[in-house]
This record gives structure tokens, sequence and C-alpha cells, in this order.
């Protein structure tokens, strides 16, 4: 399997899912802090409901499990991956992701991430060949602390062209 991988910036978002979930996530922020897991209210978001990510991040050492996975990934994912932590999921991106919690919590801001791949051997429902967006959102339990991050991935946007990463 051949990849390409990297953050990215909020400008650099094509995804209308990621999109919508960022301005969502914007709305939720009051004063400055961040917004707290009670703030989500699925009612509001049906229709991102099978692309989001609910993770738990834990201080020291980090770690970060994942608490809830929409269905979309699920399926995009060829498994659940529900009450697993990273590092056991063995996902090729590992590396990309761990960064991007990394990030999440030391800038209490969102994070992007793009990630292509080319895989011979797995014939999804999508074929062999795609590209995702994922828009990472801090949550806190405190208002302070970084310990939920909400994840939008989006495995629908085009590839990004040759020597644009």
């Amino acid at each position: 399997m051949t990849s390409r991988s990297t953050l990215i910036e909020a400008g650099q978002i094509t995804s209308l899912r990621v999109g919508s979930m960022h301005r969502y996530w914007q709305s939720k922020c009051r004063d400055g802090s961040l917004p707290l897991r009670a703030a989500i209210d699925p009612t509001e978001i049906p229709r991102l409901l099978p692309y989001l990510v609910i993770a738990e991040i834990e201080a020291s050492p980090m770690r970060v499990r994942y608490r809830l996975v929409g269905t979309q990934v699920v399926e995009d994912n060829g498994s659940d991956f529900t009450n697993r932590y990273l590092e056991d999921c063995n996902f090729a991106v590992e590396d990309l992701l761990h960064e991007c919690y990394r990030r999440l919590v030391e800038t209490q801001a969102p994070v992007f991430a793009y990630y292509e791949w080319h895989k011979e051997e797995w014939q999804g429902a999508k074929g062999a060949i795609g590209a995702n967006e994922t828009g990472f959102f801090p949550l806190s339990s405190n208002g302070a602390r970084v310990d939920l991050a909400i994840c939008l991935a989006d495995p629908n946007v085009r590839p990004y062209p040759p020597g644009t990463l």
C-alpha cells in the first residue's frame, strides 16, 4: 500500500462535511472556552453522525481511546475500533493521527489532516484508491483542558493533485 498524508490548514479543506462540522464546533465555543461534551447535540447534526468519531484523550502518558465510531467510519475502515486505543488499531497513518491529537491538546484548537491511499489488496466499497479529509475538534469535560475530541472523517474527497502536499 502507498499513501500520502499530511496536516493541512482549515483553508485547504474541500470537504463540505468537515467544513460543516467546523462551523458547528465554532458555534459551541462560548467566551473563548472549549466546548463541553454535553454541548454537542446529535439531533443538531444528524447527517454528520455516520462520519463522526469521539475519542477520549488520556493525559499522562498521552493515549487516545476511541469511545464512539460512526457507521460510515467503520465501513470505510473495515472494522469497528470502538473502545480501542489508537496504537492497537494498526492504522497506516498512526503517526499522523498521534500528531493530530498531540497538536489538538497543545493548541486547544481544531486540527485538519489529509490522507490518500492506494491499496491494491483492499477492495472496499469505494475501491482501492481514495482520499480522506479529517477535522479534529477539541472538547473538554471541565471547559479548560482538552480530554476529548470529536472528529469528522470524510472519505469522499478528491485526491489532491500530485505535488500539492
